[in-house]
Parts: structure tokens; C-alpha cells; sequence
């Protein structure tokens, strides 16, 4: 790896970790949100699905745009964006409000991730772009976790929920500034434009959405509402269930990254179906092993004496159904993690250079627009209706479902039948 290429993952990972610490924070404030402004799980749901329709169909358009203009300007102004905006959640005067002040999130963010995807393939080649791909969502993944974790210590040490809003896009100013001196080397920018209705006739591309849509479904569900999961049927306070949820999730989610991205890579280099095969084999697997962790965490307390705050306590206290609950949780977070690298590589391989920021963010539009906008408010309308733990165990189902889907992107890879007849590099 070069000293460009690694300055440029470096700047796009580090702007990826704080766009995720800003997308999650929100989710382990949901009990002090709930409590200041009286709403139902319905509507605290709402929170995650107001962000993810606006980011959705915001992404098109902008994608479309970051393949025409240069990358690291738009990349800069999304960032300040969504940085100032975040800041003004905490001065919402109420809940409408701050609907609408997370709607404006979900803008700034839409700008970033296809322009960056297309930034990194552009600049590494087909040998190492899985692995690319990774390093850059492993930032996604530490700082989802992180957001998680931080709004809660945030809100435990502050008393409140708007300190969290104040401290968390202060980097982002910064990391504004340093994205306008990133580089944007683009080789094929003398190509024609490729109408993005050819994306329709690219079979393998369209399973891709499907497959997405189903998994982003049930990630959105599970980052919404795991912490409260957590809290509700494992009898934690917010701080206790955001650092050990959030710490599992870190840490398998970065293992994840990094092994699936790194197989994704030596099995493409001997078959062309090998990044869709890593896809299908650790999502297929994810679903069960997550359906039995949620199984286990339903048999109530388990623990004796436990305070909430001391990790020794917490250990000395756990029962076999405690650590059957979080050991699940570690390795269906790892399996389920190993799609980030593979999945924008793949998708870049199957389409034109000319339009890898168009059909990523195409992508984007639909797994957001059917997947994660509607999944936070679904499961808070099941559990209103019945109860959480029924509303994540019919997410499970839908993480299996996609690793078949995958299965099904492996044959349309092998038997040619994507927009490419040969992957440019």
C-alpha cells in the first residue's frame, strides 16, 4: 500500500467512524428521550426511521453527483453538514423537533459513503479491494458501537440526554477541513455516462438488492433496539447495557471486517463468485446463532448481586444463560460483520467504473428505503403489540434470508450474468 492510499483510507475511516458515533448515539438515549417527551416505542422508533428515509433518498442524487464532480469537496460538505446538525439535536425543544433535526442528519451523511466507496476503488485494485472496503467500514463499525456505548456513559455522567448531541460532532468540524486535502484520482472520467437504468437488466446487481435490503433490515433493528433488549430482559441500567453490548459488538464486529474481507479477497482471486460466497456462507449462519442468543437472554435475571456498574460483579454474577446470550451476540456480530468489505467491492466489480457511486448509492436508496427505515418502527410496533423479544426474533429470519440471497448473487456471478463482461480493475 502506498502513502497516498493509506492517507486516503485513513482520512475516509476516521470520517467514517465519526459519521457512525453520530447515527447511534441516539439509540441508548431512547429511555431519557422517552421519559422528557412521553412517547410510545412506535414513535422512539420513529427517531431511526425519519433518518434512514431522508438518508435514503438523499443518496441517489448525491451519488449521482459524486460521480461528476470532485469527490472531496462534496465528501467536506456533507461532513459539516451532518456535524451541525447533530449539535442542534440537543437544543431540540421537543420531540417533533428532533424528528426533523435527525431527518437533517440522514442529508449530510447521504453525501459521504458512495462518493468514498467510489474514492477507495478507484484507488486500490480488484487483489486488495475487499480488504480496502474493510479497513474503511471497520471505522463504521468501531464507531457505531462507540456511539452506542458513548450516549450512554454521555447520559449516565451528564444526567441528561442533550450533553450527548453537544460532544459528539466536534470532530467532525475538523475532519471536514482535512477531507478537502484528500486526493481525487479518477481514471475513467473521459468514459460515457451509464444510464443507471441499466442497473435493471444486471441481474446479479439486483440480488445484491435483495439480499441488502433483508440484512440492513435487520441491522437497523438490532442497533435500534439491542441496548434496550438488553436493558428491559437482562434487568441492566442504560450505562451497563450500552458498554456490554456495544463492547461485543466492537470487538467481534472488527474481527468480522477483517477476516471476511481478507478470505472475500483470496477466494476472488481464484473464482469470480468468491466475495458472493462469503456473503452467503456467514449470513446464513448469523441468523440461527442470533435467534438462540435472543432465546437465551429471555430467561430473565440471571445474575445475583450485580449493581450495574462493575464489570467484575457483572462476570462474578453471570449465569450460563448470560454467557450463552453474549457469546451468541460476539459471533453472530463477527458473521454478520464479514459483509461490509466484500459487499461495496462486489458491487463495484458488477458494474461499470463510470458509475460506481451511482449504483452504490442506488444501493443505498433501496436497502435503506425498505430496509432500516422501516425496521426501527417495526419492532417497536411489534413490541407495543406483543413484546421486544418477538420483534428481533422475526429479524433473525430476515439475516438467513439474505445469506441465501447471496447464494443465489455466486450463480448470476459465475454465469456472467452482471453489467460487466470482464472486471476493469
Amino acid at each position: 500500500m502506498t502513502h497516498d492510499q493509506k492517507r486516503l483510507l485513513w482520512t475516509l475511516a476516521l470520517i467514517n467512524f465519526f459519521n457512525y458515533v453520530d447515527r447511534q448515539v441516539v439509540f441508548p438515549l431512547f429511555p431519557l428521550i422517552k421519559d422528557e417527551f412521553s412517547v410510545s416505542d412506535f414513535e422512539l422508533g420513529l427517531l431511526g426511521t425519519v433518518f434512514m428515509l431522508v438518508h435514503s433518498l438523499a443518496s441517489l442524487p448525491l451519488g449521482y453527483l459524486a460521480d461528476r464532480v470532485h469527490r472531496p469537496r462534496l465528501i467536506a460538505a456533507g461532513v459539516f453538514f451532518w456535524s451541525i446538525t447533530t449539535l442542534f439535536c440537543g437544543l431540540a425543544p421537543g420531540f417533533v423537533m428532533l424528528l426533523v433535526l435527525r431527518a437533517l442528519v440522514g442529508i449530510g451523511e447521504a453525501s459521504y459513503a458512495p462518493a468514498a466507496a467510489a474514492l477507495i476503488s478507484d484507488n486500490f485494485g480488484r487483489e486488495t479491494r475487499s480488504r480496502a472496503q474493510g479497513g474503511f467500514n471497520i471505522g463504521m463499525f468501531v464507531g457505531g458501537t462507540l456511539g452506542i456505548a458513548l450516549g450512554g456513559i454521555i447520559a449516565n455522567a451528564a444526567g441528561g440526554w442533550r450533553e450527548a448531541f453537544f460532544i459528539v460532532p466536534i470532530p467532525g468540524f475538523i475532519l471536514a477541513m482535512l477531507a478537502l486535502r484528500m486526493p481525487d484520482k479518477v481514471h475513467h472520467r473521459h468514459e460515457p455516462h451509464v444510464p443507471l437504468k441499466s442497473l435493471l437488466k444486471n441481474h446479479a446487481w439486483l440480488w445484491v438488492l435483495v439480499a441488502g435490503t433483508l440484512v440492513t433490515f435487520a441491522t437497523g433493528a438490532i442497533i435500534t433496539w439491542g441496548v434496550e433488549f438488553v436493558r428491559r430482559y437482562l434487568a441492566m441500567d442504560i450505562q451497563t447495557s450500552s458498554l456490554m453490548l456495544g463492547g461485543t459488538l466492537v470487538v467481534s464486529g472488527i474481527i468480522g471486517v477483517v477476516a471476511g474481507s481478507w478470505l472475500a479477497d483470496r477466494l476472488a482471486t481464484r473464482h469470480s463468485w468468491g466475495r458472493a460466497a462469503v456473503l452467503a456462507g456467514t449470513l446464513t449462519l448469523a441468523g440461527p446463532i442470533l435467534f438462540g442468543g435472543i432465546q437465551a437472554g429471555w430467561e430473565g435475571p440471571w445474575f445475583v448481586g450485580l449493581d450495574g456498574t462493575l464489570f467484575a460483579d457483572f462476570v462474578s454474577g453471570m449465569g450460563t444463560a448470560g454467557i450463552l446470550f453474549f457469546a451468541s451476540a460476539f459471533l453472530a456480530g463477527a458473521l454478520m460483520s464479514a459483509y461490509h468489505g466484500p459487499l461495496t467491492a462486489l458491487i463495484h466489480e458488477i458494474v461499470p467504473p463510470r458509475m460506481r457511486a451511482s449504483a452504490f448509492a442506488a444501493y443505498v436508496l433501496v436497502i435503506h428505503l425498505i430496509g432500516d427505515t422501516l425496521s426501527p418502527a417495526a419492532v417497536g410496533w411489534v413490541s407495543d403489540l406483543a413484546s421486544l423479544k418477538t420483534g428481533l426474533e422475526f429479524v433473525t429470519i430476515a439475516i438467513t434470508a439474505s445469506g441465501l440471497a447471496f447464494v443465489v448473487v455466486a450463480r448470476l456471478v459465475q454465469r456472467g450474468r452482471t453489467g460487466l463482461v470482464r472486471d476493469p480493475g
